[in-house]
């Protein structure tokens, strides 16, 4: 890979002057909801003021078109992934998409069982990008070829799965092309999803609709009627694929955020305006009185949430990224950053026919995010109304894991081995701290050595946020335990450790620079997971065990041949705001003997 920089950011000191300078003229708030079958609109509205420092969606009255439900596939198969049409609201016009196997936009749900291989085949049949014009071909990857024949590669995202089938984002395919990913599905049950990592236009990729959820389940998380979990199931077990878009007054999707940012250039992050779960604007859900499981996955290319009902109900988590937790966590809020999934249980008993309670959200963006794009948060992001139908009314177990009839409890945390810090780092002002763009560790994706752990080695890393931004770090392959978060004060750390040119490693040590006590986990953080949030101006320590071949049925530090001739090693880890990854917030990794 190149060893110089790629091209960084505009929307750096300058950049944000500019685009805070226009912040006085308009924000971006929604109107508060109308119900399900409320009164028609008379179409879309501009947003007043907006428009001046972003590209504003047309205002749209929420809650009036109902949730779709995507199919339910199991079984080896092909998933073309083509151009299709969809219509997000009733009030817009027909948008050009992309899709997974034919769907109107996003892709079927996959259901798997544990311990039965599984085989993906999916082939590129893109005319051109949906986005060519926002296709910045100076990022690591990206070139002028993908305004015409996108590349595409398909990772399954918290799979324990070979190098070969991770959906490495070096090894894509064009239009044309296809490729087979062959899943052994050996983990246990957990809550996965499938999404484009093509290097340098991944952002694109899934804002044009390559996103689908996974269900891998085993003998006790069946899925189906009477399961020894208890839990809802059928009917009862909604996915919701959360996702923040901006659409055009045609209807079509629109992928920049930022005025101040030219077209073709990469811009820091695309937030939306509008809410979609499921693809659908805002949409309604009607519920029978009893339980649902909601299966929440944020697909969303940059935007955090803070979920809660609006009439401050509480409900249960009873499972995120990896699978269950070992009890349900009582809430009545809770936070999910991009590429994260939450598996809650709710009870909607107490609705009768008619009546609803909104699931909404009140989280706010970084100020630096505000300052450039005006971006408010997505408040409306679904409605469920009563029907007055009995529903399943058995109501979350105590436990889930650890007793007769459960799957083991949650291992003791093991002790580490070893011991690895990554600064991760964002444009910022913060005296001594020059923009330069994204990176870990101050190193750009391909230079230095590749992080090697030892397999069957457990380490602890510690990610130092020096920005003022949430980063999801995400590690192909492996799971992590959350130990604590501590904040500490970033102008005195960057003040003594002045940060050298890119390309040069640092990550001195926080240690003196800690500020107060460390904090556990969040209740619902306690299980196994694959994306874990990094507040801004904190250290987040995670643990994590690197399994070895014995217990993988492959070895996972097998080389394989990219599809362009390309040998490659190891799987990548990653920050999961899309755009971040797409401008080297991402390296390589293997685990070696």
């Amino acid at each position: 890979m190149p060893n110089g920089p790629s091209r960084r950011s505009l929307l750096t000191a300058a950049g944000l002057g500019a685009a805070g300078a226009l912040g006085a003229s308009g924000g971006t708030a929604r109107a508060s909801g109308a119900g399900a079958g409320a009164e028609a609109g008379h179409g879309p509205t501009p947003r007043p003021g907006a428009r001046q420092l972003t590209f504003a969606s047309p205002q749209l009255t929420p809650y009036v078109d109902a949730l779709p439900l995507p199919p339910v596939l199991t079984g080896d198969r092909t998933l073309a992934m083509a151009p299709a049409t969809h219509r997000f609201h009733r009030d817009l016009g027909v948008a050009r998409t992309w899709s997974y196997g034919g769907q109107p936009y996003l892709g079927p749900t996959i259901e798997a069982q544990r311990g039965v291989p599984l085989s993906l085949t999916f082939s590129n049949g893109f005319d051109g990008h949906l986005f060519a014009a926002d296709v910045d071909p100076t990022l690591e990857g990206a070139s002028e070829l993908d305004r015409t024949q996108p590349r595409a590669s398909v990772h399954l995202h918290g799979a324990v799965t070979p190098p070969d089938a991770d959906g490495h984002p070096e090894n894509t395919f064009r239009p044309g092309g296809s490729m087979t990913y062959r899943h052994p599905n050996g983990q246990q049950a957990g809550h996965l999803w499938y999404h484009d990592h093509a290097m340098g236009i991944t952002r694109l990729n899934a804002v044009a609709g390559l996103a689908g959820q996974y269900m891998l389940r085993d003998a006790y998380d069946t899925g189906a009627a009477g399961n020894p979990l208890g839990l809802p199931d059928g009917e009862f077990e909604v996915p919701l694929t959360l996702a923040d878009r901006r659409f055009g007054d045609d209807g079509s999707l629109v992928f920049r955020t930022s005025r101040a940012v030219p077209q073709g250039h990469w811009e820091g992050g695309m937030f939306g305006d509008t809410m979609t779960v499921n693809g659908v604007v805002s949409p309604y859900l009607e519920v029978a009185r009893g339980f649902y499981r909601l299966r929440v996955l944020n697909a969303s290319n940059a935007r955090a949430y803070r979920l809660f009902f609006s009439d401050r109900m509480p409900f249960w988590v009873v499972g995120a990224d990896g699978g269950l937790l070992d009890a349900p966590a009582r809430t009545t809020s809770v936070r999910i950053t991009p590429g994260e999934r939450l598996d809650l249980v709710v009870d909607f008993g107490s609705l009768a026919a008619g009546e609803h309670v909104d699931l909404t959200n009140d989280q706010q963006e970084s100020p630096d995010v505000v300052a450039a794009t005006g971006v408010a948060p997505t408040a409306d992001i679904m409605r469920f109304t009563g029907t007055g139908v009995a529903g399943f009314r058995t109501p979350p177990p105590d436990r889930l894991r650890g007793g007769p009839g459960l799957p083991a409890a949650l291992p003791p945390m093991p002790q580490p081995t070893a011991a690895r810090r990554i600064v991760t780092l964002t444009p910022a002002r913060v005296p001594g701290y020059p923009p330069a763009g994204m990176t870990m560790d101050n190193m750009l994706y391909g230079q230095g050595p590749v992080t090697a752990p030892r397999q069957g080695t457990t380490e602890v890393w510690e990610f130092v946020n020096v920005s003022p931004q949430a980063h999801p770090m995400h590690l192909h392959l492996v799971h992590m335990r959350v130990l604590d978060r501590q904040r500490f004060d970033i102008e005195a750390y960057v003040r003594a450790n002045p940060r050298p040119a890119a390309g040069t490693p640092w990550r001195p040590s926080p240690d003196a620079y800690l500020v107060g006590a460390a904090q556990p986990p969040s209740p619902w953080e306690t299980g196994l997971k694959d994306t874990v949030a990094c507040p801004p101006a904190t250290v987040t320590r995670v643990l994590v065990r690197f399994p070895d071949a014995a217990e993988l049925g492959f070895d996972p530090d097998a080389s394989f041949t990219a599809l362009d001739g390309m040998s490659l090693q190891g799987y990548v880890w990653h920050c999961h705001i899309l755009d971040h990854e797409d401008d080297c917030m991402m390296a390589r990794y293997r685990l070696t003997v």
